[in-house]
């Protein structure tokens, strides 16, 4: 059974690609387009974990994360958040909040998946 993802980037054109090659690593794939639209996702999906990216619309990655570890239903989903932002406080703050990882943007995917790998393990 493929495992299921939740990918939540607001930007059309990277949440379309990264969907693509998921789905080519036999992952089951659903996106959402803010953290908001994200947990209602989640809580009717329960997927085995979330990627997000943390600037968006709505309601950002970080006020998500926070939401998800309050919530009994979904706060053993782990979380791997993206972003440009490659300061160590934004990572430590990520980690912080309860993130499973951090992938800095532009990535390469092996590295993306290496992390997922290591999240859902």
């Amino acid at each position: 059974m493929n495992k299921k993802i939740l990918l939540i980037e607001d930007k059309p054109g990277l949440s379309e690609t990264l969907k693509s090659l998921l789905e080519l690593h036999h992952y089951d794939v659903i996106t959402a387009v803010n953290g908001n639209e994200g947990l209602r996702l989640a809580r009717g999906h329960k997927p085995d974990l979330v990627i997000s990216d943390i600037y968006m619309p709505v309601l950002n990655g970080y006020d998500m994360l926070e939401l998800f570890k309050k919530d009994e239903q979904l706060k053993k989903i782990p979380i791997v958040m993206l972003s440009a932002k490659t300061e160590i406080d934004e990572i430590n703050l990520a980690m912080k909040k309860g993130a499973a990882g951090y992938v800095t943007k532009p990535f390469l995917f092996r590295n993306l998946h290496a992390v997922i790998r290591d999240a859902l393990r």
